[in-house]
């Protein structure tokens, strides 16, 4: 059939802008004064067409379904020649309806349900039902279910640093496959190293979990870590039961992480001895305040290492961010075996069983209460925690512990943090430590040797850290922050200093930071303005008064790749870098090389991302895969951007495969198709899908790409003379198609074209249409063109 909007558009119009042109006859069928019609360009089968309702045109329609006022849904719904609504399983699925056995693919709603009415609202491209309730399927809500997957998420590093002196290659990868089925997730984390004159695989933990929907929570077997605030990811072997926050939020930390940089550095965090966080800084002062699996409490070794192998190694004590925390009933119960992070293999022999608990829950509108316990043999700990939000300015958080080791070792912990807001343009925040000295933690003790023998971890005294940051829209934004940690037995104390601004000046901004800690002192200016598609940024840095220069661009080359190039100089040495990124439907890629006047180099290679087989689909993303995601199928369709809450931004595969990462579930999320890059002649039945997924889901996809070919005719009669607005153009077996427009102009679409066509215009005889179409259409033209004459 011909399918143009404009004209079912304009003919809606015209009947809904002429009321005086209806007489109802009755309240279903009205009448039109054919003559008015016939003024306005219009022939006797329109008036046909839409003398019993508003109705649709036959089809297939993008339309808004509402369900007895409560229920809605955006679906392709197909209409019969009547213009009423086609029930088929596909529909009645998408509905959440029962599913009787159908008759045909076309079922009426009346012949389902004789008492389920309809209403059609053509011009909205919107209908509303009113169905009967034994038409609902009780056994289905909102939320999907199901689904398998075997997926991989990587992510591998490689760096050589070669000089005169030194020679280092160094490799790590970290994996994780797992599988999704019938909502369990199975999950492994392995690491893979090489390099340092030491080869090593390790398999970190492996656990399966499954929601536990009746008790809101979520079941999780073998290895994992602990899900309690308190314990915060205390390594165990076993089984844990945890509420379900349903949140994927990295971990926002109180006081950011910061430090500075001589060259494109790489950062590295650790806690309890393994990588939780790698990433590669800019020249200069960084700050790092979400990093992903962060145990709250938990000493953490930051590693700074440099592009010719300089490395700088300090621990900080930090706390999350409570305001990340949901507001509901929560709890926690674990019960197994600690388990070693740094042995090669579990002895649960060596290990006494465990059981930990967490309840947290809120007596008062704005104010949190956590009471938390760890029972083994060798180790007791009893913790209570209390945070206070009553303000919009800010919050408290305070906590106490007490812990019983093994030989009667007793020992107590007071934590606190605090962010506040002062006259809008002040802020503040501040997070505490103090141990007693025989207080001992839950690894100090169950993990043996190999933490007893870290001084920063069994004699740690009092932590300390200190923000303050002002901000003015025309003066700029300035900050400092402190660190204090000191330790028992050698009274060793470690003070750090950070003094920042940040001020900009019509394009240019102008940044500079103050350094001290017993590293030495570091300051650091930078300008930066922005050139081309890029910026262009220029430097000065002084390290123990040793002074070096430096310039770098940061550009753009399209819209996923990015490159950077610099140079940098002292009086020791000069080296020029360059690394470039780039996001492909595959992998995120980076590479990065510098060379040195001393003939020091350093080559570096990164390649994150995803791989997955799912629902018989194969996809890819350069993303990792939660536990909860889908594939979007767009066939034949690469490099289309796909972007949905939570998931970001994802391109298809050559085959037309993207994956969702990261959907969260028990919400509904819209996934949206940008079509910009498609071609002009290529049509999708949609351009959104929306997803609700219960945890653990694998959803599919499948959109219907259709190669559609345009044929904008201009007919003209016998004498040349353009066919009038308003004509009818009808099939061959005289079915109502449309409408001339313009200028005697008629567009078909697909299999319409080089089918017969009839013209019937007001008081005049039928006549036929004859036209060439042609042989090929170009895919990037909206439509073809052709004369024809109607004879």
């Amino acid at each position: 059939m011909i399918a143009l909007r404009v004209s079912f558009h304009s003919l809606i119009s015209a009947f809904v802008l002429l009321p005086a042109v209806a007489t109802a006859a009755n309240e279903k069928s009205p009448t039109f004064d054919l003559k008015t019609l016939e003024a306005l360009g219009y022939t006797a089968d329109v008036a046909d067409f839409f003398s019993q309702e508003a109705r649709f045109l036959p089809g297939v329609n993008t339309v808004t379904i509402q369900i007895n006022a409560a229920r809605s849904y955006t679906v392709d719904a197909r209409f019969d020649a009547d213009g009423q609504l086609c029930v088929d399983q596909a529909l009645l699925i998408a509905l959440k309806l029962r599913q009787p056995k159908l008759a045909s693919d076309c079922e009426p709603l009346s012949a389902l349900w004789p008492t389920a009415t309809s209403k059609a609202y053509p011009g909205q491209f919107r209908l509303e039902l009113m169905l009967p309730e034994e038409a609902f399927d009780p056994s289905q809500d909102d939320f999907q279910r199901g689904g398998y997957a075997a997926l991989l998420n990587y992510n591998l590093f490689g760096q050589q640093i070669s000089g005169n002196n030194n020679d280092l290659r160094f490799f790590q990868g970290i994996l994780e496959p797992g599988l999704n089925v019938s909502n369990w997730v199975v999950r492994n984390r392995s690491s893979v190293s090489s390099g340092l004159n030491a080869d090593r695989f390790t398999s970190e933990e492996t656990s399966a979990s499954r929601a536990v929907e009746s008790l809101k929570s979520v079941l999780q077997l073998g290895q994992f870590g602990s899900n309690s605030d308190s314990f915060s990811g205390l390594p165990m072997l076993g089984a844990q039961l945890y509420a379900d926050s349903a949140q994927f939020s990295a971990s926002q930390l109180i006081v950011p992480i910061k430090g500075i940089a001589d060259t494109n550095a790489t950062v590295e965090i650790r806690q309890r001895g393994r990588t939780i966080y790698r990433t590669v800084v800019a020249p200069g002062p960084f700050s790092l305040n979400s990093i992903s699996n962060f145990s709250n409490g938990v000493p953490a070794d930051v590693e700074i290492i440099e592009e010719d192998g300089r490395r700088q190694r300090f621990s900080v004590t930090n706390a999350l961010d409570i305001n990340n925390y949901r507001e509901a009933t929560s709890y926690q119960l674990g019960l197994g075996r600690y388990r070693n992070p740094t042995a090669a293999v579990d002895a649960p022999a060596d290990t006494p069983p465990l059981i930990t608990g967490e309840v947290a829950f809120s007596p008062a509108n704005r104010q949190r209460m956590t009471t938390a316990g760890l029972l083994a043999s060798e180790y007791q700990n009893l913790t209570l925690k209390s945070s206070y939000t009553g303000t919009e300015r800010g919050w408290l958080a305070g906590g106490l512990s007490y812990a019983r080791a093994q030989d009667n070792r007793q020992g107590y912990q007071l934590d606190m943090q605090a962010q506040t807001t002062l006259g809008g343009n002040v802020s503040t925040s501040f997070s505490t430590l103090y141990r007693s000295e025989d207080y001992l933690t839950a690894d100090d003790t169950l993990s043996g040797q190999a933490y007893r023998q870290a001084p920063a971890t069994q004699s740690l005294r009092n932590a300390n850290s200190a923000a303050i940051t002002w901000a003015h829209p025309r003066w700029g934004a300035f900050s400092y922050v402190a660190s204090h940690n000191q330790y028992y037995h050698n009274g060793k104390s470690d003070i750090a200093h950070t003094l920042s601004s940040s001020q900009r000046w019509g394009r240019a901004t102008l940044s500079l930071s103050l350094q001290s800690s017993a590293f030495g002192e570091t300051a650091y200016a930078s300008l930066s303005l922005p050139l081309g598609q890029g910026t262009l940024n220029n430097r000065v840095q002084s390290v123990d008064n040793n002074l070096s220069l430096g310039s770098s661009y940061q550009g753009k080359w399209g819209e996923n790749r990015g490159y950077t190039v610099g140079v940098t100089g002292s009086d020791q040495q000069q080296r020029v870098s360059g690394s470039a990124n780039l996001r492909t439907p595959y992998a995120q890629l980076a590479t990065g090389v510098s060379q040195s006047s001393n003939q020091s180099r350093s080559v570096s290679m990164s390649a994150s991302g995803a791989v997955a087989y799912a629902n018989g689909s194969a996809a890819t993303s350069s993303q990792p895969i939660g536990d909860t995601f889908a594939i979007v199928s767009i066939p034949k369709q690469g490099n289309l951007r796909v972007q949905a809450p939570g998931s970001g931004a994802t391109l298809t595969n050559y085959s037309g495969n993207a994956i969702l990462p990261a959907l969260q579930p028990y919400t509904t999320a819209t996934a949206q198709i940008d079509t910009k890059t498609l071609p002009l002649n290529i049509r999708l039945n949609s351009t959104t899908a929306d997803f609700a997924l219960a945890r653990g889901s694998v959803a599919s996809k499948h959109f219907t790409v259709t190669e559609t070919r345009q044929l904008l005719l201009t007919i003209r009669d016998a004498n040349g003379v353009a066919i009038p607005v308003g004509a009818s153009v009808l099939s061959s077996s005289g079915q109502f198609m449309g409408t001339v427009i313009g200028d005697g102009n008629v567009m078909l679409l697909n299999d319409d074209i080089g089918q017969p066509l009839r013209i019937k215009v007001t008081n005049q005889s039928e006549c036929q249409v004859d036209y060439q179409a042609p042989t090929q259409f170009d895919a990037n033209a909206v439509y073809e063109t052709a004369e024809a004459v109607c004879r």
